[in-house]
């Protein structure tokens, strides 16, 4: 057995293993920012709320033109010395300085702008925030390098759940925007006392190896600022053909039907970067680790598609209410383009580990280009539904640009990719044939309160997903049983229920 046969299953298992971490951290901090909301909507008022939203805003965008993705050059630089550490750690440094003297210098301008004197301190007090991160130990991206994410999810739980209590503390007792701030601040410290606490590495300022690292960090730099112009293309094409309001309508229909991208794909990427790296650092096959990606993540993200697209009406009543029927419409093609997410997050990770990020910076050229003609061309037909097929063209076209410059890098053929896909697509067409001859995929949610709503939803849910993994398990038995996407969730569901027996 060679090297890659024998990296590869192990590569494979921390990849699932760390996205399933990073699913976790998404849950968590999901659940903590709701409870912390929940508190503070009733310690706080509004306008506190919209003041520091106004400013972490313009943070975000400050900090987001200036990152350049050191640590991913790190994650998949094959020997890392102290220099390259160091080095690493020196970039971070100047970074941190550069943004926060930004972010200092138009929090004035900003705050004139707004008409709000408050905004000055509150941006002045954030920047500093900025400054304090930027000294995080640079050990920490050992974390990924080794796949440890369970390290990461600790270091990000812990300041997340540290920040939340100053918060709620602060806000208690003087009742002002100031709490807000303090958790920010807090989150900020801590984790700079984890980073350091979590990882014996202490770094030294140092700029030497700097050439080694910026060919990569420009390149991550470049698609930072193309993919931040290309989210906001669709804001600014249909506030200007269709009007403002109908802004909000398209963003929440097109924030509920990607959720499988960001709660599943993502965090999937995220692990997959650093396995790639690995992969490439130790010349084994990428193609396995690939296609059994691809595989586990179409098998989930496929149905879960559909699904959502499927039930699109009765989930907006639900969880929006009547007057947002509007992004009905957008929630069930968004949902049907979140798929390609699968291949696409992949790919690009991929190219991006092996050193090839330019690929993906021309690709993402491309996409807006043809994304802003497919807007201009279909909303003055279609309305918010012409914005969403747009949306839908260009993440397909993103599919296939991707898989084209990938699928011969690492040996993989289209047939191969077909093999892997058919049982999911199968199980796929039977559950929306059963639900469509049932009445429950798209169409009106009978009922005419939340109550009815929510029963709506959940039984057409309950039946596409029973549906589903029936169908999917006599194709994976029909096909006599190989060693793909099922073997492995059933691997996994074995390794649990052992578990909870051992506990009972």
């Amino acid at each position: 057995m060679n090297q890659a046969e024998t990296a590869e299953p192990s590569i494979s298992q921390r990849a699932a293993r760390g996205a399933g971490w990073i699913i976790a951290w998404r849950l968590a901090t999901r659940n903590i920012g709701l409870l912390s909301t929940l508190v503070l909507v009733r310690l706080l008022q509004p306008s506190d709320f919209g003041l520091v939203a106004l400013a972490t805003g313009f943070i975000s965008s400050v900090d987001a033109l200036s990152a350049i993705g050191v640590q991913d050059a790190l994650v998949r630089t094959p020997k890392l010395s102290r220099a390259l550490y160091d080095t690493g750690f020196g970039l971070s440094v100047l970074r941190g300085l550069l943004t926060a003297s930004l972010i200092a210098t138009i929090a004035w301008p900003v705050a004139h702008f707004f008409n709000d004197p408050r905004l000055t301190v509150v941006m002045l007090a954030l920047s500093a925030g900025t400054l304090i991160s930027a000294f995080e130990n640079i050990g920490i991206v050992d974390f990924r390098r080794e796949l440890a994410f369970r390290k990461e999810f600790d270091m990000q739980l812990w300041s997340r759940v540290i920040g939340t209590i100053a918060t709620i503390t602060v806000a208690a007792i003087w009742r002002t925007y100031w709490a807000l701030v303090a958790g920010i601040l807090v989150y900020r410290v801590v984790r700079l006392a984890q980073s350091y606490l979590m990882s014996a590495y202490r770094p030294q300022f140092s700029v030497s190896a700097w050439r080694q690292i910026i060919g990569f960090s420009l390149w991550t730099w470049a698609q930072t600022m193309l993919y931040q112009a290309r989210d906001r293309t669709d804001g600014i094409v249909i506030g200007r053909l269709l009007g403002t309001g109908q802004v909000g309508e398209f963003s929440v229909g097109m924030e509920l039907g990607s959720l499988p991208t960001t709660e599943l794909v993502e965090p999937l990427g995220r692990a997959l970067f650093s396995s790639f790296a690995s992969l490439h650092n130790s010349a084994a096959d990428l193609g396995g680790l690939f296609l059994g990606a691809v595989g586990l993540g179409l098998m989930v993200i496929l149905p879960a598609g559909v699904g959502i697209s499927m039930v699109a009406d009765p989930m907006v009543r639900l969880s929006l209410g009547e007057h947002w029927l509007a992004a009905v419409p957008v929630v069930e093609i968004m949902a049907i383009g979140g798929i390609a997410g699968i291949f696409t997050q992949t790919c690009s990770n991929l190219l991006n580990a092996v050193g090839r990020p330019h690929v993906n910076f021309y690709v993402g050229a491309i996409s807006t280009v043809a994304k802003l003609g497919a807007l201009l061309l279909l909303i003055p037909f279609f309305g918010l539904a012409g914005a969403a097929g747009a949306v839908l063209l260009s993440c397909y076209g993103d599919l296939v640009m991707l898989l084209w410059m990938t699928l011969p890098r690492i040996q993989v053929s289209i047939w191969q990719l077909a093999e892997i896909s058919v049982r999911p697509m199968i199980a796929t067409v039977v559950m929306v044939i059963v639900l469509r001859l049932l009445g429950m995929a798209w169409t009106q949610s009978v009922g005419t309160s939340v109550g009815d709503y929510a029963w709506d939803a959940a039984v057409r849910s309950a039946s596409g997903a029973g549906c589903y993994s029936l169908v999917l398990l006599a194709a994976w038995l029909a096909s006599g049983r190989p060693d793909g996407a099922e073997q492995h969730v059933l691997r996994v569901l074995s390794s649990l229920w052992k578990g909870r027996r051992r506990w009972v």
